[in-house]
């Protein structure tokens, strides 16, 4: 889709020449690669954070060597720079993948790296796109690069946010400045995703000083002011922040139990019920002599299963022990089920990661299901579950269906508590919705023994730092083998537990609020990145009004037809469907990008836009016709007659155009 067009930059008398590109590229990648924790725990065994910010503050330089290596080049060239620079950028970051492939999942070591190398490569080839689109856009329209690459990247950043398969951005640019408090607090306005774009605007106009030092042409003074301005403008409005106070007022006295499974079991029922429950009851009590009027449970620690998720009070299952009055409240990590009917009106099992709220009563006030799931952990995500299961008969859990917090009376004063199990902290927009919905603080439960010694326990709990500045309301995060702590307002991190250690952390947590930009508006400023590079990327692709002085064919017109019909119904099913629901997301992403890609390469009557109609009307008719054979399912049928169609009408469409 991205044609070769060469860039009067590309003709540039250059002076002095430029190491390989593949070696800035790597540069750069290492440089993203360590401005994020790699080792946590040290010698002692004592987890280490990274006070000083100096890691972080390498997202203000690290992709200076790659953007100069990209500078004047084409979009193909500027595509490799972007995925050697990310591939050894996420190697770096989600080493920790090895560890849970070789190690917690037993297989071969060469496995393991394979696994490595596919994730942060598929992560790499998503990222890398925002270069090549870069080089298209400073092409066409003759703008600076360092204008361009800001808007790009978090237009990709934000798409990696949200799909495919439910998304994943970890190791965005924008999370090493949670080691940084005056930048941290820029996420109160423009979120996680803007701040990345943030740095990516200091890096480009560096770069583009860099590159005309380099070729002895003279600096760029608009660039290196505009680097300038946002590093003073957001350094002044985090230190500003940061004069606020956030430790006083109104608190709440809380208890993170950390009992530390043993990271090597699979589940929590290989270890003796009674051992586990005791090691909790031990804890409990010590947390009730200490005041705590909150207790907090890690993610899935409750070791019974069976248990309904209509169940209406705990107090016969031991939840705290006999000798002891309960807290106010308890939250408490726990495996649900329940039943329900399926499409064929059968009657289902359905499993949940679940947490339930209960008094001191241990009547249950509400129950929370983890809304975000791992894919091919706890489900695996459309389309690939038809074809999985016809090999390994996989069970998978069933999703929340609402983001609402809970409320509980501590101490005649009614408490809002959201919750967020695991995985679910990675995503900004969900704990923006729970303190949207009247959340006064988040209680997060996690559990991340399956990646040992390394940087990802540091990594999620860094990421908690970025929810509770971005939402305004601090959190109180409790797993089971570390780390454990809380986190104010300002994304301080306070008490935090070591790791591989049965901890108990009983602490009195400020309670105040910040009305934040980013709690009104989201991610605006991403938003509109997307918005604009997209308008402008696919106008380029269309040639411009080049593309309107042509009289296109009946074929054409049609083609046109059938790709803006499957947009606005992929928007369509996105507004209107169920925000939490994964497939359809991921559906509705189908819709939009296939039709997006048969409209467009219709209207631009070029080459890459006849093989772009091919190739999606083929992979409607291979994967109809699989999908018809595992499922019988007459929408598979329709979607293999539909690509037939497709592959016709192309084929006419295409030989209008050449003649």
């Amino acid at each position: 889709m991205i044609a070769e067009t060469p860039s009067a930059a590309t003709t540039a008398t250059v002076s002095r020449k430029l190491p390989p590109w593949w070696a800035l590229a790597a540069l750069s990648g290492l440089l993203i690669g360590v401005s994020q924790p790699i080792l946590i725990e040290s010698l002692g065994g004592r987890a280490v954070l990274d006070g000083t910010g100096l890691t972080g503050l390498l997202a203000f330089v690290g992709l200076v060597p790659a953007f100069v290596a990209m500078d004047g080049q084409g979009p193909r060239r500027a595509y490799a720079v972007g995925f050697v620079t990310w591939l050894v950028a996420f190697c770096c970051i989600i080493h920790w993948i090895f560890t849970t492939v070789s190690v917690y999942g037993g297989m071969h070591p060469v496995i393991g790296l394979a696994v490595l190398l596919a994730l942060c490569g598929a992560m790499a080839a998503y990222v890398a796109a925002s270069f090549a689109v870069t080089r298209v856009l400073v092409s066409f329209y003759g703008v600076p690069q360092w204008v361009v690459l800001p808007l790009a990247i978090g237009a990709v950043e934000l798409l990696r946010n949200v799909g495919p398969v439910g998304g994943f951005p970890w190791g965005s640019l924008g999370h090493a400045f949670a080691t940084v408090p005056v930048f941290l607090q820029g996420a109160a306005l423009v979120g996680v995703t803007g701040l990345t774009m943030v740095a990516v605007a200091v890096n480009a106009g560096l770069a583009a000083a860099v590159t005309a030092w380099w070729n002895t042409q003279p600096v760029p003074k608009a660039a290196l002011a505009v680097s300038v301005v946002v590093v003073v403008v957001f350094g002044v409005y985090g230190a500003a922040r940061l004069q606020d106070n956030v430790l006083d007022g109104d608190k709440v006295r809380i208890a993170l139990l950390q009992p530390n499974v043993d990271e090597g079991l699979v589940d929590l029922t290989h270890e003796p019920k009674d051992d586990l429950l005791e090691r909790i009851h031990e804890a409990q009590r010590q947390a009730v002599a200490k005041g705590a009027e909150i207790i907090i449970w890690p993610e899935g620690s409750f070791p019974k299963r069976g248990i309904s998720r209509d169940i209406t009070n705990l107090s016969k299952l031991d939840v705290v022990p006999a000798d002891i009055t309960p807290p106010a409240a308890s939250v408490v990590g726990i495996s649900m089920f329940g039943r329900a009917k399926d499409k064929d009106g059968k009657s289902i099992v359905q499993r949940h990661n679940s947490a339930v709220v209960v008094d001191d009563r241990l009547n249950v006030h509400g129950r929370f299901d983890k809304t975000h799931l791992v894919p091919f952990g706890e489900y695996v995500p459309w389309p690939f579950g038809g074809i999985v299961r016809q090999f390994i008969p996989l069970g998978s859990l069933t999703p929340g269906t609402h983001l609402k917090p809970i409320a509980v009376d501590v101490k005649g004063r009614s408490l809002h508590i959201g919750i967020t199990i695991c995985y679910e902290g990675v995503f900004p927009e969900i704990q923006r919705e729970l303190v949207n919905n009247g959340a006064d603080f988040i209680a997060n439960m996690t559990d991340d023994r399956w990646y040992g010694v390394s940087g990802m326990a540091t990594q999620h709990l860094l990421m908690y730092a970025l929810r509770a500045v971005e939402t305004g309301r601090p959190v109180a995060r409790a797993t089971n083998t570390g780390i454990s702590a809380w986190i104010d307002i300002h994304g301080g991190i306070h008490r935090p537990t070591g790791m591989y250690t049965a901890a108990l952390l009983v602490d009195d947590m400020p309670l105040q609020k910040a009305d934040t930009l980013y709690l009104r508006l989201g991610d605006w400023l991403a938003l509109l990145a997307l918005l604009l590079v997209l308008g402008a990327w696919l106008w380029s692709l269309v040639g411009g009004k080049a593309a309107f002085a042509r009289k296109p064919s009946a074929a054409t017109l049609s083609l046109c037809v059938i790709g803006a019909v499957s947009v606005v119904f992929g928007l369509w099913l996105w507004l209107t469907g169920d925000a939490l629901d994964e497939a359809l997301a991921t559906q509705a992403a189908v819709l939009v990008v296939c039709g997006l890609v048969v409209g467009v390469g219709a209207l631009g009557a070029r080459r890459w836009g006849r093989r772009a109609i091919a190739i999606v009307g083929l992979l409607a008719v291979v994967l109809g016709v699989a999908a018809l054979a595992l499922s019988k399912a007459p929408l598979a049928a329709t979607v293999a007659v539909c690509g037939g169609i497709l592959i016709v009408i192309g084929r006419v469409h295409a030989r209008a155009v050449e003649a």
